[in-house]
């Protein structure tokens, strides 16, 4: 079994019985461009028990140096990221995993894929694929909409439905092209210019001709798959 937990914008924690990945962990969204409009529900020290850190960009929406740093320590845990941002960090080198688009790795149970993204803003964005005993999650971090999402395979995909990167209507394109069991919109909740309706995106995927499940997940909230 395993859980998948949503706490804002695109931070997610997956459990499984090997451990647990945080994805994209921030936790104060004042420290960043653009006006919040909501707070992330738990600090670093919640964090207990992590085996990874994944991140997708070097952005200060999704990338907080000292709390990824503080985790790490605490926990052992090692960081996956472009070397770019692993630079910033601290940390033993035991602890960094530098990694590039459409590279794998096996790494504390778990199998980790890489994939290429599409954000101009960003220095290296990527999304990840985490195989998770054989449960795959897509985490496609900011990305626009793009033709090799029918090469991805996953049960779960978690898309972008702000205009930044992918809107709701892309998002749906997207969901069509990689046809996963269930899918679950992020980076929509948590900054004043992200003003896109995952109920509406929910709706689109209903009325569609996809079997994918729509699961909107509020902050905190738990997704056993």
């Amino acid at each position: 079994m395993v859980e998948l937990q949503y706490f804002g914008h695109s931070f997610f924690k997956i459990k499984d019985a090997n451990g647990t990945i945080l994805i994209d962990p921030i936790f104060d969204s004042t420290k960043t461009d653009t006006k919040r409009k909501g707070s992330i529900p738990v600090t670093p020290s919640d964090m207990t028990n992590v085996s990874l850190i994944l991140l997708t960009n070097e952005m200060s929406e999704h990338y907080d140096r000292a709390a990824v740093q503080s985790i790490a320590e605490k926990n052992g845990a090692t960081v996956v990221a472009h070397d770019i941002i692993l630079k910033e960090l601290n940390l033993p080198r035991m602890q960094k995993a530098p990694i590039c688009s459409n590279c794998e790795l096996s790494m504390k149970g778990f199998k980790v894929k890489t994939t290429t993204a599409h954000y101009p803003q960003s220095f290296y964005p990527m999304g990840y694929i985490i195989d998770c005993s054989g449960t795959k999650i897509y985490h496609a971090g900011v990305t626009a909409l793009l033709d090799t999402f029918d090469k991805v395979r996953s049960d779960v995909a978690i898309l972008p439905i702000s205009s930044k990167s992918m809107d709701v209507i892309d998002a749906v394109r997207a969901t069509k092209l990689i046809k996963p069991r269930i899918v679950v919109p992020m980076q929509y909740d948590l900054f004043d210019s992200n003003r896109h309706d995952p109920i509406d995106f929910k709706k689109r995927i209903e009325d569609s001709v996809l079997k994918t499940q729509a699961v909107i997940l509020s902050q905190g909230q738990k997704l056993k798959v």
